[in-house]
């Protein structure tokens, strides 16, 4: 359980990564090649990045060939961080968070 969470804080944990997170958030969809343009990075890191990502269920994928298009998913994420919160023993519900 404990490594579970771990390896979801640990897609906060690299500038990259955060940077994709927020563009997807901006722009609802882009494909690794937009991403790549906008960081300025190769899209094989970007790639990378975004498996990590889909693992920790945080980011989907479509495929419309021959590009496959990522979006962020908002209410999985808001999920897993109340999972993390009530691991805790969180239940203050006085202070929302979301």
């Amino acid at each position: 359980m404990k490594d579970q969470y771990a390896y979801f804080f640990k897609c906060f944990s690299h500038n990259s990564k955060n940077t994709i997170l927020y563009l997807l958030a901006q722009n609802k969809e882009m494909t690794v090649e937009e991403l790549a343009d906008n960081m300025e990075i190769d899209s094989s890191t970007i790639s990378r990045h975004l498996n990590n990502l889909k693992m920790q269920d945080i980011v989907a994928m479509r495929v419309d060939s021959p590009s496959h298009y990522y979006s962020l998913k908002p209410e999985e994420i808001k999920n897993k961080f109340a999972d993390f919160l009530s691991y805790l023993n969180i239940k203050d519900k006085t202070t929302s968070l979301f």
